[in-house]
């Protein structure tokens, strides 16, 4: 097969460097990469190869290659813990002047998210960052969540207004098992829906552990959420959030899906985890 040439000239009229998607189409098929660009004239150079997109080259933008060197480090240290924190703090002052701080930030945040005290070590970087570029892609999605899990201890689900299948808004009734687990998803996310077919193999492992299961979707469209729920027809309850601005996903600041919330009966939040099997693996391991 003779390799696939094109160019695609465009001009972005932006003033720092950004973050951008990647799409391209061959026979029906969507290829894609994420990349950090420096404004000016760039030349990408990508090919596909196993089945994915790959970028080889990228002529004009020093943040590129800044970020696969840091990627390289990253991959260094990413198995010890100490070496790691400090690694993902340190460069996170180094790129406290452009938004790919917010992704290393957010890796912080991901694997500290059941340590407050980790967590604390975010908030003077954040502080010094200029109010314009937290205007830019990721802040919002690094600071929702950090301030989301800073600010709750505890959660009492029946506080909350949802919308039901029959989308009437709604309370939940209090819980009657040792153990809930909030699973936030939406229709669009393929992990989710992955998820879901593995929740409803594991319904019989809950109940042994006296844990129920809610999930709350965090799709606009009740149309779209119901067809979902119609389609698989999944037992376990199921849940939309209201479309007001104040809601239980805004107050938690979930930006990542899925995400997994372990209460117990008090409502504590005892654990959160972006997997299904570390939430399972904690029912299943640790005496709470």
């Amino acid at each position: 097969m003779q390799p696939f040439n094109d160019t695609l000239d465009i001009y972005f009229n932006i003033l720092h460097t950004d973050f951008y998607h990647i799409n391209y189409m061959q026979k029906e098929k969507i290829f894609n990469e994420k990349i950090y660009l420096d404004r000016g004239e760039i030349t990408i150079f990508m090919k596909i190869e196993s089945d994915k997109l790959v970028i080889e080259k990228v002529i004009g933008s020093p943040m590129f290659d800044n970020v696969q060197n840091w990627k390289k480090q990253y991959a260094t240290v990413v198995k010890d813990s100490a070496a790691l924190d400090s690694f993902l703090l340190k460069t996170y002052e180094e790129q406290i002047e452009n938004l790919f701080s917010f992704s290393i930030g957010s890796r912080y945040l991901n694997i500290h998210q059941n340590n407050k005290l980790k967590l604390y070590a975010l908030l003077p970087l954040i502080a010094r960052q200029d109010d314009e570029l937290k205007k830019q892609f990721g802040f919002s999605m690094l600071n929702n969540r950090l301030q989301g899990i800073i600010r709750n201890n505890m959660l009492r689900l029946s506080a909350f207004e949802l919308i039901d299948r029959g989308n009437n808004t709604m309370h939940t009734a209090e819980m009657n098992s040792d153990f809930l687990i909030l699973d936030f998803w939406f229709v669009g996310c393929l992990p989710c829906i992955e998820d879901h077919k593995r929740i409803s193999k594991s319904l019989s492992f809950l109940k042994q552990k006296q844990a129920e299961l809610i999930s709350i979707s965090n799709d606009d469209s009740y149309q779209t959420w119901k067809n979902y729920l119609e389609k698989h027809n999944y037992s376990w309850p199921q849940y939309k959030k209201p479309l007001a601005v104040e809601n239980i996903i805004s107050q938690l600041g979930i930006t990542t899906y899925p995400t997994y919330i372990l209460l117990n009966k008090k409502g504590d939040i005892l654990f959160s985890s972006n997997s299904l099997d570390e939430i399972l693996k904690q029912l299943k391991e640790s005496t709470f």
